[in-house]
């Protein structure tokens, strides 16, 4: 397995220790009575052989308990606005149903319509044959319609005709209670369906509802954790998660701080970036952004500028620069897959590789705090990464529930 050298802040003061030695080596070898040291400008922070070294950064507090709140309340406000929007589509589903209802009760009414029609052209068609035959003097109805009656002509037509005309009248309101018919069935369905959606979307109600009373109390939850000492808190932001920014948001924070950048593509697009390909690898992609932020000064150092490289990958120690890459999208990309690879022991992924060289000491680091030493020397990389993102967090807490 390959193991991209970690970034080192601070790589510049301790690339002097070697020249110091040096110097003072060579020193050892002039007449010293030739030597004048002013002590009144010596710079007691250059690093001086024999020199004990500075004392290691005490430990910065840790704001992923904060973190958990604030994502927590993102939560609330989320299952806030899932309730609501599953209430106004339950409100629209049982006022389709009350439709369906009507157009049902319609066309029963018109079916019942049909039927009595069919009832009166019935009734109308026998008494107008019971006349014909008692006009005949019983004789055989169809004999007096075939000419067969001692009655006139003229007569016999009448008859006839009007036998037919009552005819046609049952046969069309035959066909109409056929129609009206269909088109009870047809609304029976419709109103069936637009009953069991509606059913079905009570439920969603109820789901949502309970997904809030869930977020209300991990916010709960959240806040007790904080107010522990934080050497009491076992929460920590894993690397692998939902990416909680949308794009533009992103963007929207980033250009509020007024920093610029000198990416080689528009802070937008590389926003986009970081979620979309995020998302994709399972990674906190906007947590990946603010990790950024911090490795490159707001995406202003040469890396940013020359090696599309955001993350310090591959920038050791004595190294002039970090990994090029090719576009800012295979940039990031690099970055996420790189997170994943500490994240998980055998990481698997989803998008095509952006450079198969580039892996971590796989399962390392599941959380962005455990990457303090091991992605960067300084030990306290993860706070100091974390408290970006907690203040990110902060501006889209502002943010969404300002939101109608």
């Amino acid at each position: 397995m390959n193991w991209t050298p970690p970034h080192h802040p601070g790589r510049g003061a301790l690339a002097l220790l070697p020249l110091a030695v040096v110097l003072s080596l060579l020193a050892l070898t002039i007449d010293a009575s030739a030597l004048t040291i002013d002590t009144t400008t010596t710079n007691t922070t250059t690093p001086v052989a024999g020199q004990p070294p500075a004392p290691p950064e005490p430990p910065a507090p840790d704001p992923s308990p904060h973190i958990r709140v604030l994502l927590a309340r993102l939560g609330v406000l989320s299952a806030q606005h899932a309730v609501a929007d599953q209430q106004t589509a339950a409100t629209s589903a049982h006022g389709a149903a009350a439709a369906a209802d009507g157009v049902v009760a319609r066309a029963t009414q018109a079916q019942q319509d049909a039927q009595t029609q069919l009832d009166a052209a019935r009734q109308q068609l026998g008494s107008t044959a019971a006349y014909a035959f008692m006009h005949a003097g019983g004789a055989d109805f169809v004999a007096v319609l075939q000419g067969d009656s001692t009655g006139g002509g003229s007569e016999r037509e009448l008859f006839a005709a009007s036998v037919d005309h009552h005819q046609q009248q049952v046969v069309d309101a035959r066909n109409a209670l056929a129609d009206a018919g269909d088109a009870r069935d047809s609304a029976q369905q419709a109103d069936d369906q637009a009953r069991q959606a509606a059913a079905d979307q009570d439920a969603q109600v109820s789901a949502a509802g309970s997904a809030l009373d869930d977020a209300h109390r991990e916010l709960a939850t959240a806040i007790a954790d904080e107010n522990r000492p934080t050497t009491d808190s076992s929460w920590k932001l894993s690397i692998e998660g939902p990416t909680t920014f949308t794009a533009a948001e992103l963007a929207q924070w980033y250009d509020l701080q007024a920093h610029g950048s000198q990416a080689t593509e528009p802070i937008a697009d590389l926003a986009a970036s970081y979620v979309d390909q995020g998302t994709a690898e399972g990674v906190r992609g906007d947590m990946a952004f603010a990790q950024s932020i911090h490795e490159t000064g707001w995406f202003a150092n040469n890396d940013t500028i020359i090696a599309n490289n955001f993350a310090g990958i591959g920038h050791c120690s004595d190294c002039p620069g970090g990994f090029p890459f090719a576009t800012p999208d295979v940039g990031v990309l690099a970055q996420i897959q790189l997170l994943k690879s500490y994240a998980e022991p055998k990481p698997t992924y989803n998008l095509p590789r952006a450079d198969k060289k580039v892996n971590g000491p796989a399962g390392c680091c599941p959380t962005w705090t455990e990457l303090g030493g091991v992605w960067a020397s300084d030990t306290n990389y993860g706070p100091h990464i974390l408290a970006y993102y907690a203040q990110m967090l902060e501006w889209l807490v502002a943010l969404r529930s300002a939101a109608p």
